[in-house]
């Protein structure tokens, strides 16, 4: 299955055409995780059950409109209001989806996977199945850095880093899902691609273009 069939299933009172209305800035945005190492496996679910890696849950009380607001303020002062409410209900999706893909609740590496594979979407203008995505994830889960956070004392860190991915991931693969039925005008499409751009670099210190995402996971 598709991820942009499983976003669409799950997009019930969600107006899809203006996420690609909306959009045309930039997004200098979250909080920056460890560096992933694209060398790291992608290990089953019963590997990395035996090897005791547990990825961090965000535990603290969630502030989904607080990091849809920090969100929002990168955008000019006309589109905040606006902005807010589509990161508001990105979340909302997000949570549903992770609920399909069966994920522990808040699960640090799905919100990051879900950054990561919504800005490639936009930046190669492609889908990416719901394995794919999975595997992203699983990557994620088995990165040392990823495996030192859980003895980060600062839980609403965690949760901030875990709503704000999320909601931009899910924000972007919601534009790209859009533009299907109605294509964005140059100049947003290009100010989009420069946005995964960005984002991309700040996930994975890397150039973007070199990236690949398959059932395999990321790599180059």
């Amino acid at each position: 299955m598709k991820y942009g069939v499983l976003f669409a299933a799950l997009m019930a009172g969600v107006t899809p055409l203006s996420y690609g209305q909306c959009c045309g800035y930039g997004m200098q945005n979250i909080t920056v995780w460890p560096q992933p190492d694209l060398r790291v496996p992608v290990l089953t679910t019963t590997q990395i059950a035996q090897q005791h890696l547990q990825t961090p849950v965000a535990k603290a009380r969630p502030a989904i409109q607080a990091n849809a607001h920090a969100l929002s303020l990168h955008f000019p002062q006309a589109k905040r209001a606006e902005m807010e409410k589509m990161y508001i209900q990105s979340m909302d999706v997000y949570l549903k989806v992770e609920q399909k893909m069966k994920w522990k609740p808040r699960d640090l590496s799905g919100g990051i996977a879900a950054f990561v594979v919504g800005n490639y979407m936009i930046l190669n203008n492609t889908d990416v199945s719901d394995e794919a995505f999975d595997a992203v994830a699983r990557q994620f889960r088995a990165q040392p850095g990823m495996q030192k956070l859980n003895d980060n004392p600062d839980q609403n860190k965690i949760r901030d880093v875990f709503e704000q991915s999320a909601m931009v991931g899910t924000f972007m693969a919601l534009v790209h899902m859009s533009g299907k039925q109605q294509p964005q005008p140059p100049e947003v499409q290009e100010n989009l691609r420069k946005s995964a751009i960005e984002n991309l670099q700040l996930a994975l210190r890397m150039d973007p273009a070199k990236l690949r995402i398959d059932n395999q996971g990321m790599h180059e």
